[in-house]
């Protein structure tokens, strides 16, 4: 986290910073980032830096973190539907998603660019970090006691297939934007909630 120098400073410089910061991560891996590019962008001396973040991946967590904390501002009114059925709730979840990351694009590159470093996204935050499989138990046990789901199923195990099938589809299309994020996000989730529905049984 950033040392209590960086929170010293006025809100402006703060952005300053971390806007310049977000923009090279989003354009580039974290190991393709150069601190003297941050520093030199932000227009601060390269002690400074030092004075404000351990390292480079120091920032990049404190990054992450606005990024999670701003993302949950969107997913909140969705996870608080209280009289929604698991389907609606599981599409309102993937629609808070697809809003946030219209409103947010550079947010949504940073993210892609994340992906490509898991080992260090797993040594950040541990290996469990971007599993939301929890969430989906919880919703999957929700909809069982309405009985809208099947009590037979295993949980666990439907809920990570979930969070895989999603997460996988999510970077297919990050890595090919061809389709409007929109477009794709209500596809995807009509087709999630198909097979979950339906199956593939004839």
């Amino acid at each position: 986290m950033p040392k209590q120098t960086f929170f010293k400073l006025t809100d402006e410089k703060q952005k300053q910073i971390i806007d310049v910061a977000i923009n090279e991560f989003s354009q580039f891996t974290f190991n393709e980032v150069k601190i003297s590019d941050i520093i030199s962008k932000a227009k601060i001396p390269r002690s400074s830096f030092y004075d404000y973040f351990e390292d480079k991946k120091d920032l990049y967590k404190h990054i992450l973190l606005i990024i999670r904390k701003e993302k949950m501002k969107y997913m909140e009114p969705a996870l608080s539907g209280k009289q929604q059925s698991f389907f609606e709730a599981l599409r309102a979840l993937f629609k808070a998603g697809a809003e946030f990351a219209a409103s947010k694009p550079e947010y949504e590159k940073l993210a892609s660019r994340m992906y490509e470093n898991m080992e260090l996204i797993n040594e950040i935050f541990g290996a469990e970090a971007l599993d939301t499989s929890g969430l989906y138990e919880s919703m999957l046990i929700k909809g069982i006691e309405a009985g809208e789901v099947r009590s037979d199923i295993d949980i666990r195990f439907t809920a990570k297939a979930i969070y895989t099938l999603s997460a996988n589809l999510m970077q297919e299309h990050r890595e090919d934007d061809g389709e409007a994020l929109g477009d794709f996000i209500e596809r995807l989730t009509d087709n999630i909630l198909s097979l979950i529905r339906v199956g593939i049984a004839k």
